[in-house]
């Protein structure tokens, strides 16, 4: 047991140093853990390959220059970062809106100066010990394969299909991580998982 938990600490490391650009254009389901379908799965990474040029459209024609982060859930989109206005965090909304197979966009972006390198690696270092901390705290051993983390000015985002006790306890372990401001939770809440694990 050890053993595996070190493979999959190292494997959580490995994905945080690849960084946060379209780093799934492997395409492949992520965890045969996964509480979404494979073919859910599949549909989720073709979403994210799908959403960054319409973004990148939308902000390159800016004078201030915006930065944008993006995770899929279960064909739903959580857009984070800074634009220089509203009028273009509502274009991105719209565009990623039009995108096939997706069901909602939670576009969480800022109006204000695009954040700095410095504070994105520090961002990316909160990310790293949340989920650590994930693996190592929660009582259930296969839980935090179901949670997807994003963190974007000290502020965590929470994604997964979880029962309430596991949301609750998620929510309390990144609440108590070092650098954290504010906790978001967008679970989808499922307690037909009550018993499974």
């Amino acid at each position: 047991m050890k053993s595996y938990k070190l493979f999959i600490l190292f494997i959580l490391f490995i994905a945080q140093l690849i960084g946060c650009a379209p780093s799934t254009i492997m395409a492949i389901p992520s965890s045969i853990a996964d509480r979404r379908t494979t073919e859910t799965q599949v549909i989720d990474n073709k979403i994210f390959l799908a959403a960054w040029n319409p973004i990148a459209e939308i902000t390159e024609k800016e004078k201030q220059k915006s930065h944008f982060n993006l995770i899929v859930y279960n064909k739903a989109i959580v857009i984070v970062g800074e634009v220089p206005t509203e009028e273009v965090k509502i274009k991105i909304t719209d565009a990623l809106s039009k995108i096939e197979d997706v069901k909602t966009v939670h576009n969480k972006m800022v109006v204000g100066q695009a954040c700095k390198i410095k504070q994105r690696a520090k961002d990316t270092i909160t990310t790293s010990n949340v989920k650590t901390r994930l693996f190592l705290e929660l009582k259930n051993e296969v839980h935090p394969l179901h949670v997807k983390i994003m963190t974007e000015n000290d502020v965590i985002y929470l994604l997964g299909i979880v029962n309430n006790k596991e949301a609750d306890e998620a929510i309390q372990i990144a609440k108590s991580s070092k650098g954290v401001k504010l906790v978001v939770p967008l679970f989808e809440l499922d307690e037909s998982f009550k018993n499974k694990y």
